[in-house]
This record gives C-alpha cells, structure tokens and sequence, in this order.
C-alpha cells in the first residue's frame, strides 16, 4: 500500500511538473519569437539607417555635381563645337574624380543626357545603346522614369531628373555594389528586397520577386523603409523562426528549472537562489553572492534603460536634420514650389506674409585657415540676435555662408544694426569676416529660391562695396548702371584659350574684352564690382591648372593683386599680366622636343641617384624655374618627380641585392642615396610589398 502511495505520488508530481513546463514553456516561446522578431527588425533598422547614411552621401555628391558650372554649362546651355569637346573632357574628368573619391563607399555614377548618344562614365564618354546592351538594360531604358536592374554583384539604379520646362531630361545611371554599399546586410541578402515599378526584386536573386498580393498575405512580416532620393522602398521580409525548435529548447530547459525548484523543496536550498543566478548569469555575472548578484542585474537594467535613451536622442537628431534638409532644399530650390504643402508643417517660417532672405558668407575663404574648425556657429547663436517674437530658420548652406529666412518685422536700419553686431561678433570671436547679404521683402514663400538667388546675386557685387560688410538689394539696384560687359560665354572662351592656345591667341581674346569695355566711361564702383569678376575668373583658371598638376603652387601668381586696383588701365594691365604668367606655366613646351629632355634627366638620375637630391637640384641642372621642371618631369616621365626617384631607386636596390646578397640594409640604404635605413625599409615595403631584408632572404633561399 505504501509503495503504491508513493509511485503515485511522484506520477502526481511528475504530471504537474509537465503541465506547468509545457505552459511556461509556450509562454517563454512565444515571448522569445517576438523578441527574436524585434531584434530582426531592429537590426534590419540600424543596418537600414547605416544604408540611408550612404545615401546621403550619394544625393550631396549627385547634388554637388549637376550644380558645378561646368555640369550646368554641358547640358543646359548653347554651346559651340569647341566649348562642348572642351567641356566634355572637363566634365569627365569632374565623373571620375567624384567616383574615385568616393568609390570605396560603394557606387559610382554615370550621366547621360536624352539628347545625347553618349554616357559618361568611370571608362569614358562611351555609346550609351552600346553601355546598355553591356549591362544588361533595355534599349529603350530613356522611356522610364526610374528602372533597377539586380545583378550578382550590384544593383544598377536608373533614375531620370524632372526638369523645368524646355531644359533636355538628365539621368543617372548609379551601380551600388553589393559589397561595399550594401555591406551592412550582403549576408542576408535573400532577406531584402528593392521596388521596381509595382514589383519588388530580390537583392540576392532577381528571379525572386514580390508582388503586391504577396506582399499584403506577408504584411505582418514586411518592414517598409522609404528611399527618397530613390522614389521608391526597399523592404525587409523577416526570415521563418524555427518555433518548434524554441518551444522544444524552452520546453527542456524548463524542466530543468522546475526539477531544480522540485529538488529544493525535499531540501537542497542553494537551488533557491538558481533563477536569479542564472539571470546574472546571462548578463555576464561571474560571481557568487547573491546580494551581488542582484546588483549587477540592476545595473545592467540601468544601462539598458541609457541605451534606450540614446536611441531616442539619435532620433530626435535624425528628424532634426531631415527637417532642415527640407527647408534648405526648398530653399535652394530643388523642391519644385508645387510641392510646398508636403513640407509646409515642418517650420512656421512656409506661413510668413512676408520675410526677407540674409546671407551670411565668408568673405575671403581661401585666406582662412582651418575653415572647418573655425565654422562651427551654432543657431543658437544666431537666434540671440533677433527678437523671439520674429520668426526665423537658420540653415547652413555650405563650408563658408550660412542662410537666414527672416520675418519682416524689422526696418532696414533696424536690421543692418543687428547684422553690423553679429558680423563685429564673428570677426572678434571667430575671427571671420563676413559678407552680409539681404533681400528685398517677399510676400509669397513660393518666392523662397527666387529670393534666395537674389541674395546670391548680390554677394557677386562684394568686392564692388568692399567697404560694406551689410549690403541690400535696393543698394545694388541703386548702384547698378552697368556699363561694362563681360558675359560667361566670354568668360568660357578666355579660359579655354588661356589654357590650351598660344599667347597671340590669348592676346586677341583679351583685347576683345577691354575694348568693349574701354568704349564707356567706368565709375570707380564699377570698376570694382568688373575687377572682382576679373579676380573670379583668375581663380576658375587656377582651379584647372590645380587639377592639371597638384604641384604647382599657386600662391606665387597672387590674384588678389586684382582686387587692390581701381583705375580700368590698371585692370587691364594686371589682369593680362597674370591670365599670361598662367598660360606660360601651362605652356611645356622647350627649345629640346621631350626625347632630349628625358634624356637629359636620365643622365641626372643616373649620375646623381646615390646623393640627396631633389626637384631644385634639376631645375638647376636643366635651367628651367622649378614651376616649369615640376610640370615638365611630370609630362615627360609620367609621374611626380617624388615618385620616380624612389621607384628608380628601389630598382637600382633589388640590382644590387642580387648581384651581393651579403649587404647589410644600411650599407644598401646609402648607395642608393637614403641616409635612413628605416626611410629605406619604410619606402621599399610601400613599392614592393616585403620589406628589404625578406627579400633578400628570398634571394638567398634561391642561391641555395
């Protein structure tokens, strides 16, 4: 009877211990899986935003391209044979110059034009039926809006831009590599999609598509984030949970648990205590003491609690800056104006009768060091100047100007004095000099990029009231009886000539100028506001010469001599003075063709490798400035003159090393002309990938 008690006692025991462990276990199960679930969703948000960033950084690249002179001159104005060829190779270069600074982010551009058979490219100004047929894309890719083809190895992105009327459609052909770009999610690839038209394709495989019915039968699994720049989502399709798996895994560990409890009711009390340790003990506690144990998870709730916050702080960042994004590019005027009352409740300032347009820009930026660090100027800043009752955005523009959307509640005395304080503030603390900027009164906010160009427009006259720190509009309408004449494609036609014709040539384009301009009788204000213009152009040409060869100095041809001037002769005789000392740099040419140069400068390089020398020793030797001999080796040679003496050099060592494997590093550092063995050690690793002494070790290896 007692034994018969007993099994069913423990039948009893074992039966309540299996109903409460399936029904936590179902509990636990289920609360796993969501969390599981949020967890996926959260990473695919983080990994989402880390894409996003990206893409970014891809709208201001694509936005500080198409708004370079040269893009705009290319594809929205009339241009001759010779301009277009010139502004065409100019325009590649900007292409690949922006894919190559930015190609280890993961993308690269492409612009073409419907007009045009041609696309440029990383490879060139190649047929764009031909790059069509090579990628993949349909011949009739100009009839989309947007078109995304997915490949192995990238997704290529076709977007054609909205024009205004009577301008030819631009578009972009953009190549994200899987890689790179999207390298926060390339391992779960098969768990992301991109929207194509009605469709969503695969990131991993094309073939895998979802349709919109799919898509509303998986709703509860989707996450949809939105890609502005893209005009269209890219979703996350939350991958199958194992649930069976989980609950069996739950199922057992409960068991385990409760057996615990089980054993500690018939006396083992150190199991008491084993869920809170085994808490502790997920969160990294090590310890033994229970008061301790407790402690520790408290703190680790604390800092749970503080991660939290910090992701609400990172948000509220984001929405910050999203909302600034808008206002500026409705200021700049990418928002077209009908598209106001999508982004009218972002700021107070789209519901103003009327306002004015300030800003505030640098005015000798180049003569500014560590720009970047000197221009942190917060709004904050800018907010204590002006009334709380008048309203106003502040909106950063770019590394030198800022951006201020005013109310109109201020008379123009009023606010030239706020200005004067503000621009004396800056000079004394920030030790910046700005040019102040305002607009006339605006009535209609639709008007907010027209009043902004405006303001534009008026810094152009800065060196003309180069006295006034606080210039309005109305001064400038006052004072601007222009008599002079010096369009842009004047302006384009002396800078290709300065760069790419002879000096009679040059000559012709110069008198064509002042002639036209010598005929009126220029005021001394004119004049100024004509030598500015004069002083921009110089630095457009300095600009091109500095992509041409990053080594020539251009703090030695001192164009601000332009601005000190004030008499129209005087104009002309320094402007033609410095547009002809840059054509001469330009010019390489030498009484030698370039075989006796090279030939020369091998004799040198041979004679004298062994000793220190440098590029002021040859300009010496070949009695040349050193501006000329440092755009001359690079023509001749092909590469810096930095450059091919440490290649030569390194040859002349690896010679060596074989012909005596028994030279120390030191002896061999000093006949090849380094008086550092580590400079030696330092430069071969960089040119050859081993350091010296293993290859010499190899060398030895090979005689054996």
């Amino acid at each position: 009877m007692l034994k018969k008690r007993k099994i069913y006692i423990n039948t009893k025991l074992i039966m309540i211990l299996v109903i409460l462990s399936f029904f936590f276990a179902s509990y636990r199960s289920e609360k796993i899986i969501k969390e599981t679930q949020k967890k996926q969703v959260v990473k695919a948000e983080r990994n989402y935003q880390n894409i996003e960033n990206k893409l970014n950084i891809l709208n201001m690249v694509i936005y500080k391209l198409k708004t370079t002179d040269i893009f705009r001159m290319y594809f929205f104005e009339s241009l001759s044979e010779a301009e277009k060829r010139y502004l065409k190779i100019k325009l590649y270069d900007q292409v690949k110059k922006t894919n190559t600074i930015h190609g280890n982010i993961g993308f690269s551009l492409n612009v073409g034009s419907i007009d045009e058979n041609i696309i440029f490219s990383t490879q060139g100004t190649v047929d764009k039926f031909v790059y069509f047929k090579e990628e993949g894309l349909p011949t009739n890719l100009e009839d989309f809006k947007k078109y995304i083809l997915v490949k192995k190895d990238r997704i290529i992105v076709y977007l054609k831009t909205e024009e205004m009327r009577g301008m030819t459609p631009i578009y972009w052909i953009i190549s994200l590599t899987k890689d790179n770009f999207l390298s926060e999610i390339k391992f779960n690839l098969e768990d992301w999609y991109i929207q194509s038209g009605d469709e969503y394709i695969n990131l991993k495989n094309e073939s895998n598509i979802l349709t919109q019915r799919k898509i509303s039968k998986l709703k509860n699994k989707i996450t949809d984030f939105f890609m502005p720049y893209f005009y269209g989502n890219l979703i996350y399709l939350e991958p199958r949970i194992d649930t069976f798996g989980i609950f069996i895994y739950e199922f057992t560990k409960v068991i385990g648990i409760l057996t615990l409890l089980y054993l500690v009711i018939v006396g083992i009390k150190y199991f008491i205590f084993a869920p809170i340790k085994s808490l502790a003990m997920k969160f990294g506690y090590s310890g033994k003491n229970i008061k301790k144990e407790v402690e520790y998870i408290e703190s680790k709730l604390d800092e749970i609690s503080l991660t939290n916050k910090n992701l609400e702080y990172k948000i509220n960042d984001m929405k910050v800056y999203q909302k600034e994004k808008k206002i500026k590019d409705y200021l700049l005027g990418i928002t077209d104006r009908e598209n106001l009352d999508k982004i009218k409740d972002e700021s107070p300032i789209f519901s103003l009768a009327s306002y004015r347009v300030i800003i505030l820009e640098i005015f000798d930026a180049e003569s500014v060091e560590n720009i970047h660090d000197k221009f942190k100027i917060t709004e904050e800043f800018f907010l204590k100047y002006f009334s709380s009752e008048i309203l106003c955005e502040i909106i950063n523009i770019d590394y030198k100007s800022i951006a201020i959307i005013v109310e109109d509640k201020l008379e123009d005395s009023e606010l030239e004095e706020v200005m004067n304080c503000l621009e004396k503030h800056c000079e004394r603390n920030f030790d910046l000099t700005f040019t102040i900027a305002i607009t006339d009164v605006y009535t209609n906010i639709k008007d907010l990029s027209k009043a902004y160009r405006e303001a534009k427009k008026i810094l152009n006259y800065k060196f003309a009231f180069k006295q006034e720190r606080v210039i309005f509009q109305k001064s400038i309408q006052q004072n601007n009886m222009k008599k002079y004449y010096y369009p842009i494609e004047l302006e384009a036609k002396l800078i290709n000539k300065t760069l790419n014709s002879s000096e009679t040539t040059i000559r012709r384009v110069l008198d064509e100028i002042f002639e036209i301009n010598g005929v009126n009788d220029i005021d001394k204000i004119e004049i100024k506001e004509f030598s500015g213009l004069l002083y921009n152009t110089l630095s457009r040409i300095l600009l091109q010469v500095k992509e041409v060869n990053e080594e020539v100095e251009l703090d030695g041809f001192n164009i601000k001599e332009m601005l000190d001037v004030d008499d129209f002769n005087q104009v002309k005789e320094v402007f033609e003075k410095k547009i002809l000392e840059i054509s001469k740099v330009m010019k390489t040419k030498d009484t030698n063709d370039n075989s006796d140069i090279k030939t020369k400068i091998d004799i040198y390089l041979e004679e004298n490798y062994m000793i220190d020398i440098s590029l002021e020793n040859l300009a010496d030797h070949l009695g040349h400035s050193f501006k000329y001999t440092s755009i001359l080796f690079k023509k001749v040679m092909g590469d810096n003159f930095k450059n091919y003496l440490n290649v030569y050099r390194i040859n002349k060592a690896k010679k060596l090393m074989e012909e005596n494997t028994e030279l120390k590093i030191k002896e061999l550092a000093e006949m090849v002309g380094y008086n550092s063995s580590n400079t030696f050690i330092r430069i071969f690793k960089k040119y050859e990938g081993v350091s010296p002494g293993k290859m010499n070790s190899q060398l030895l290896k090979e005689d054996e």
